[in-house]
């Protein structure tokens, strides 16, 4: 080899040696990047998942998953899951956990650890939890009074279009039909969680143009009556402290008298 070609090899050595080196800093992160948590544990917890991991000084934060789903991200390393279902054709679920550093560096995933679930109300779940009183933590369970529910999204008019996809006016963003039996008469109960209190407003406002529909009061808000000609059959309930909440009490067999309707409404545990 001549000579002079010793120097362009050392310099060709460098070169890579640096590239080598640059490569390794961007994507393995320079001096000791962060490792994946440790201590992952997870249980049942009274119709939700209670995850929680042990904390790594190298880490900011942290991406809890289930299954391939990020179900929480921030600094915490605790979480409780309540939106957890378990998938068709199995009865648990496995969640993994990774460490998020400061430079924005993410670990590889933890140890996966399972857990049994139920049925679980899965995206309702949120809404669910802000009538703890009285809907169920999930299908299995029972709510107020022994109460059964059931998740409906049926739409509401300005939902309804002629195309399959409806309006594109989404004004539901959650429901629950219900039925319970108070005092030997049985009643379908709905809550219906609207996307804003002016939607909720503006679907009142209408339904108060019907005929022989009449506007009142009960202790947690304004309400409307109506339904069975002559006869209320219904009550309409809207809650000051939920603005965005619609609840409707009927009777199922047979028609009732205001009274009864304010009674069993009034009765319901919404805080």
């Amino acid at each position: 080899m001549k000579r002079w070609a010793w120097p362009l090899l050392i310099v060709g050595a460098i070169v890579a040696l640096v590239v080598s080196l640059a490569v390794t800093y961007f994507v393995r992160g320079a001096g000791d990047s962060v490792g994946a948590p440790t201590g992952l544990s997870v249980s049942e917890d009274d119709g939700a998942v209670k995850v929680s991991w042990k904390a790594d000084s190298t880490a900011s934060g942290y991406l809890l998953s289930r299954g391939e789903e990020v179900v929480y991200s921030g600094p915490d390393t605790e979480f409780r899951d309540i939106s957890a279902i378990a998938p068709t054709g199995s009865n648990t679920v496995a969640y993994s956990v990774r460490a998020v550093d400061s430079k924005g560096r993410v670990s590889p995933p933890s140890g996966a650890e399972s857990v049994e679930v139920g049925p679980g109300w899965g995206l309702f779940a949120q809404p669910a939890s802000t009538l703890p009183e009285l809907l169920p933590a999930s299908p299995s369970d029972e709510g107020w009074n022994g109460m059964r529910c059931e998740t409906r999204m049926d739409a509401v008019p300005p939902e309804e279009a002629a195309d399959v996809n409806g309006s594109g006016e989404q004004f539901l963003k959650a429901g629950f039909r219900c039925v319970v039996e108070v005092d030997g008469d049985e009643y379908d109960l709905w809550t219906d969680f609207y996307v804003s209190p002016e939607a909720l407003n503006s679907r009142m406002d209408e339904i108060r143009t019907w005929d022989g529909v009449s506007s009142t009061t009960w202790q947690h808000g304004r309400a409307i009556n109506g339904g069975g000609g002559e006869d209320t059959r219904w009550m309409g309930m809207s809650v000051d402290s939920i603005p965005d909440l619609y609840i409707e009490l009927s009777a199922v067999d047979k028609s009732t008298t205001v009274e009864k309707l304010a009674q069993v409404a009034d009765s319901l545990p919404v805080n």
